[in-house]
């Protein structure tokens, strides 16, 4: 069960919005009163969001997450002038094919990829998404259906994206659901980038387990055309799989590996 309560200062109609959302979503609405975040911990553990003018909040000790486009604000600024980003390639392959695809973003969390994806794929792509911890879904599900930018064309990708609690793993390993032209993967990285504080209020409830390679060989059965994961570290990746073609700058961070299906389906 998911406990929704006001922030401390909301107002009546800031309040009466909180509850029509959580009833919307099948949350339990409760008063705020004057309790602090650590009397709604001692209370409901970690089952609990703050409802605030932001949207719902998952709220800890070490700060608050609420939805934000963060850095694929960036990114999309970026496309606007014609720049390249490497999900997008990542996610069509190669050559710049302007037919439209579908994508199912397996761990979605912040949403970022997402947003981007949907943002910049050809015309006509559709872009799902799976997240497996019930409050970051919350929170993310909220933003792509209520968070209005000041572009018009970013929030209309937000409104494309479709959002649904669940574990990949459960979709990787069933015999029914909807085949994808691409399965996208975020996971949690082998080696953490602990200076990334947007993380620290929601690490203890994101998910942990990192992809093994039989889940990677029954995605590659899955899609219809690639398996695209994000990484720091692809030397394993590698070794599992020589034909792995790797996508990113020279001096990011992080990077996209791309494993196509075909041999795969032989």
């Amino acid at each position: 069960m998911i406990y929704v309560v006001p922030s401390l200062k909301a107002k009546e109609k800031l309040q009466c919005e909180g509850k029509a959302w959580a009833e919307s979503q099948g949350f339990t609405y409760v008063p705020r009163g004057k309790r602090t975040i650590q009397d709604l911990m001692d209370e409901y553990g970690e089952d609990f969001l703050v409802y605030s003018s932001r949207g719902p909040q998952i709220d800890r000790p070490e700060g608050s997450h609420f939805f934000s486009l963060n850095m694929a604000e960036l990114r999309i600024q970026n496309l606007r002038k014609g720049q390249r980003d490497h999900l997008l390639e990542a996610l069509i392959g190669r050559g710049s094919s302007k037919l439209p695809i579908t994508v199912l973003d397996c761990t979605c969390g912040f949403g970022a990829d997402a947003a981007v994806a949907s943002f910049g794929l050809p015309a006509g792509s559709r872009v799902d998404a799976l997240e497996v911890s019930p409050l970051l879904e919350a929170v993310t599900s909220w933003g792509f259906s209520h968070f209005v930018h000041k572009k018009d064309d970013v929030t209309a990708a937000l409104r494309r994206i479709s959002l649904r609690r669940g574990d990949y793993r459960d979709y990787l390993l069933s015999d029914e659901g909807p085949v994808y032209d691409v399965l996208y993967f975020d996971p949690m990285f082998q080696r953490p980038v602990e200076a990334s504080c947007q993380f620290q209020p929601v690490r203890a409830i994101m998910e942990h387990g990192g992809l093994t390679r039989d889940l990677i060989e029954r995605a590659l059965q899955k899609a219809r055309r690639r398996v695209v994961i994000k990484e720091r570290d692809f030397r394993q990746l590698c070794r599992d799989f020589p034909e792995v073609i790797l996508y990113g700058g020279k001096y990011s961070r992080i990077g996209y590996a791309v494993l196509e299906c075909d041999s795969w389906k032989k």
